[in-house]
């Protein structure tokens, strides 16, 4: 695998935003079913704040495969530094592929289809199924 190979950048994915605004619209809707109307109040403005912090948490920028286990990473944070962390395992979940590391302090990262041009996206399911 040449070294052209073995990056990625990445882009914002609209897709994940779109998913994420499914389910907070069918959990909203579900919830002003089962609560009261007071509750159900209560709870809107707590899951919209909720999901405003998850959509402001660093973003993954730049993936890249060092060696075995081994790879790259820049986030979309104020300080644009790059990590490097070791891979556990990769699962392939077909529109989008979660990584998970060693270290139990970093969340898995996830990479929708989305994020990739095609080409690269290919590159990467391959590279999944293969390790």
């Amino acid at each position: 695998m040449s070294t052209a190979d073995r990056v990625f950048v990445l882009k914002r994915s609209r897709f994940a935003f779109a998913f994420q605004l499914f389910i907070f619209i069918v959990l909203i809707s579900l919830l002003y079913y089962l609560l009261p109307w007071f509750l159900w109040l209560v709870s809107f403005p707590l899951m919209l704040i909720a999901w405003v912090l998850l959509l402001k948490q660093p973003q993954l920028k730049h993936f890249e495969y060092l060696d075995d286990q081994l790879c790259s990473l820049c986030f979309s944070d104020e300080m644009q530094r790059i990590e490097q962390r070791k891979i556990r395992k990769m699962i392939d979940h077909q529109c989008y592929i979660v990584i998970y590391f060693y270290d139990s302090q970093c969340r898995p990262c996830v990479i929708w289809w989305d994020q990739l041009s095609i080409l690269q996206w290919k590159k990467l399911r391959t590279w999944v199924k293969l390790a």
